[in-house]
């Protein structure tokens, strides 16, 4: 399911440029009225939704149209906690967190390297074009973000798409202010870390606290513990995060809700804060090796007493020391990062 005030968003920007509705939802289950009162949509009636707007707007790229004017109202709720956050990173990890109850089929995961922070589109399937339309409009609503929280930001993003070059420029009609690379492992985007700690000039802490209490909500009203709302939220946390990663009590007081709640809701998910945190930590230490730290420094910022300490639990958990990890990686044997 995906919330539904993405689709309208396409149907008022069809209809303002005179097409046919009927064509809209030629092939899906919905309608013009049906849009408009549903909260949420059937992935596929969506992805079909997507393509027939391409189709009918030609040669000019849908993700253009999308994000035109629109902004981050595009993003709903998302948006409203991106815009009221206190940090650029506070507001980066509430994108990835709400992205996890906004759509089933994809998320976006938020990975703090030591000098390179990369924010990655995630998704379940694969959405073949449509992918392009995703990518495009991420792109442009967190290109204004950035801009809007840290000034210029040209030439310092890298936006990276998982789909071959294209024949044609118009099929990403955005102004990109960045290097634009295809053929990517990933996409998403790539930027300095030191802009995570930039202080938001539209910070406001009430609405802040209103969106983390809705967030909270959401996440213990989803619909079964198999959906793991909660695991997925504290790994989108702890991924986000540069060393020393926050604790359980930290996490649960940001969703108003006490340790041993959260804690309870881990167990019912079939896992523990111990075991995300100890991956989580694991992934920060492969993004430093790989931004070039030796496995002393790692295990020094991680707060291990010494290195032969982290290559033990480095080891545990990855099936391998860092050094061959980092080895396999430059061979291509791993895919994961």
């Amino acid at each position: 399911m995906i919330s539904a005030h993405y689709a309208r968003l396409l149907h008022r920007e069809l209809s303002i440029r005179g097409h046919d509705e009927a064509a809209l939802f030629q092939g899906s289950k919905l309608d013009a009225e049906a849009l408009w009162q549903l909260t949420k949509l059937d992935l596929e009636d969506f992805l079909k939704l997507l393509a027939n707007a391409q189709e009918m707007l030609g040669e000019i790229s849908l993700g253009t149209v999308i994000v035109s004017r629109n902004g981050l109202a595009t993003l709903g709720m998302m948006g409203v906690a991106m815009m009221s956050a206190p940090t650029l990173g506070a507001g980066l990890q509430a994108m990835s967190s709400y992205s996890t109850l906004e759509a089933e089929y994809l998320h976006f995961e938020l990975l703090a390297g030591r000098s390179v922070t990369r924010l990655t589109l995630e998704t379940d399937r694969d959405l073949g074009a449509s992918l392009l339309i995703h990518a495009e409009t991420v792109f442009a609503l967190l290109q204004d973000y950035l801009t809007d929280l840290v000034g210029s930001t040209e030439g310092t993003i890298h936006f990276k798409v998982a789909h071959p070059r294209l024949t044609r420029e118009a099929s990403i009609g955005t102004q990109l202010k960045g290097k634009l690379s295809f053929d990517s492992r990933f996409t998403g985007m790539e930027f300095p870390t030191a802009w995570l700690n930039t202080r938001s000039p539209f910070s406001n802490p009430e609405v802040w606290q209103l969106s983390r209490r809705h967030l909270s909500e959401q996440l213990q009203h989803a619909i079964s513990p198999g959906d793991k709302p909660f695991t997925r939220h504290l790994r989108s946390v702890l991924q986000s995060q540069r060393p020393p990663l926050p604790d359980i009590q930290d996490i649960a007081e940001s969703l108003h809700l006490s340790p041993r709640t959260l804690s309870r809701r881990l167990m019912e998910e079939q896992t523990t804060f111990r075991e995300l945190k100890l991956i989580a930590a694991h992934d920060c230490a492969k993004n430093m090796l790989l931004d070039g730290a030796s496995v002393e420094a790692v295990a020094a910022d991680l707060g291990y007493e010494n290195a032969a300490n982290f290559r033990r639990s480095f080891r545990s958990v990855n099936r391998c020391s860092p050094t061959q990890w980092m080895k396999d990686f430059r061979q291509g044997a791993l895919a994961d990062r």
